[in-house]
Formats: structure tokens, sequence, C-alpha cells
């Protein structure tokens, strides 16, 4: 038991001197085509789940196989996070936030208005939901139940209906990016604070935090390019190339 604590504690620390280092390669291992055309996905418990403009909500086993349809909607599935066993589900069309229990059950609902429609991220960190407010050019944030905590100015979100997106950083912040501004930016949920900006990355789309150590971002471009941050100050470790070279199942 001590053996796993000290490694999880690793896993979590934002420190310069750690021994993370940076993915140098990336290849696509496997791909599967997929109904209703997917823009949000997450892996939670051994389990993929992908939302779709046709407004279902799938789940697949993590080897993308036994594909289930979880729920079956007449609005796009913008954003869907699993946190503390509760499935959060942003339908940005509808200016809704819904909350499922795993089998699909509906267990709360609250409305949140943002110009972003169609490619936009809910994302849930420490008990709190963080969703952006384009029109606001700020961030919002919930607790769990759906009540107002507060909102988070950030100028480099672009109060048009921009691709954005976001990813979960440790335990107090997310990291967001937005095409319209060609920003890539930290923010701590607790303090308000902008931690830092990023220009690195022209026109960035997906993002994810790689061990909480490294910012992994895809740009808009015909290449399949990897942009690699530092968690901790934004700035550019390196890029990479994705191999496309893999079977279809």
């Amino acid at each position: 038991m001590e053996l796993s604590v000290e490694i999880r504690q690793t896993e979590i620390s934002l420190s310069a001197t750690d021994n993370i280092t940076p993915p140098t390669s990336m290849s696509l291992i496997k791909s599967v085509i997929v109904p209703g055309y997917p823009i949000s996905v997450h892996s939670y418990d051994n389990k993929i789940y992908l939302g779709c403009h046709s407004g279902d909500l799938l789940r697949y086993e993590l080897d993308l196989s036994g594909r289930e349809v979880l729920l079956a909607v007449n609005f796009y599935v913008t954003s869907i996070q699993a946190f503390n066993n509760e499935l959060y589900v942003w339908f940005a069309q509808e200016d809704l936030i819904n909350v499922y229990d795993m089998t699909g059950k509906l267990k709360r609902a609250w409305k949140h208005s943002c110009l972003g429609k169609y490619y936009n991220k809910l994302r849930v960190v420490s008990n709190k939901v963080v969703v952006s407010s384009a029109q606001d050019q700020a961030l919002t944030v919930y607790d769990l139940q759906g009540q107002l905590l507060k909102q988070i100015k950030c100028p480099d979100i672009s109060k048009s209906d921009s691709y954005r997106a976001a990813a979960v950083c440790g335990n107090d912040s997310v990291i967001v990016t937005d095409y319209g501004t060609n920003s890539v930016f930290r923010v701590n949920i607790d303090s308000g604070e902008v931690m830092w900006t990023s220009k690195h990355v022209q026109r960035p789309q997906g993002v994810v935090c790689y061990k909480n150590r490294y910012v992994l971002v895809t740009d808009y471009n015909t290449d399949t390019r990897i942009w690699i941050l530092d968690a901790d100050t934004g700035r550019l470790v390196k890029m990479i190339l994705m191999s496309l070279v893999t079977s279809k199942n």
C-alpha cells in the first residue's frame, strides 16, 4: 500500500525536476468505423465513451470492441466526461448539461449557454464542473449539482463559435485550446488565475494532458502533428508527426 501511494503522488507531481519524459513518437494502433460522426470522446474505468453528432452516446470496451448505445437523443452530444461513476454530458446546441448514472438514467440537469454550439468541451475538476462561456470570454464553474460558483475571465477565449477543447491538468486546473485566438492556456480553477498562455500552436484543436507534466495539442493541418508543451510554463518542448500506418478493424 505504501508503494502504491508513492507512485500515485509521483504521477500527479508538476515538479520540473521529476523524471517524466515527453513522448518521442506516436503510432496509430487501431481504428474502427463508428456511426454518427463522433465529436467528443472520454475514457473511464476501462471504457471509451463517444458523443456523436447524430445524438448517440456510445460506449466501447477499451480495445474498441463491444459497441453499446447508451443514449439516443435528438441533438449533438457536444461533450462527455465521467466522474465518480456519473456521466456529465453537455448538449451545447440545447444549452443543457445533463448528469446520468452509468446506465444512462438521468439524475439531474441544468442550463448553460455558450456561443460555441458544436465543438466545445465540458470538464470536471475536483468536484467542479468547468465549461466555457464564449459570450463572456470566461470559464464558468459549477458545483456537481449545477449551482453557479464563479466565472473566470479568459481573454483568449474567442467570442465567436470557435472550436474549443479542454483537458484536466492536476487536481486544480484545466488546459484550454481556442482555435479562433490561436491560444493554449492553463487556468487554475480555485484561484481563478490564468497561469500561462501559449501561442506556439496555430489553429489548435484537441488537447490532452500527459501525466500532468506535458500538454499534447493537435492542430488543423493536413499533417497529423502533435505539439508538446510544458504543463508548468507552456513553453514548447517539441513537435512530432503521427504515423497513420495501421490495420483497420
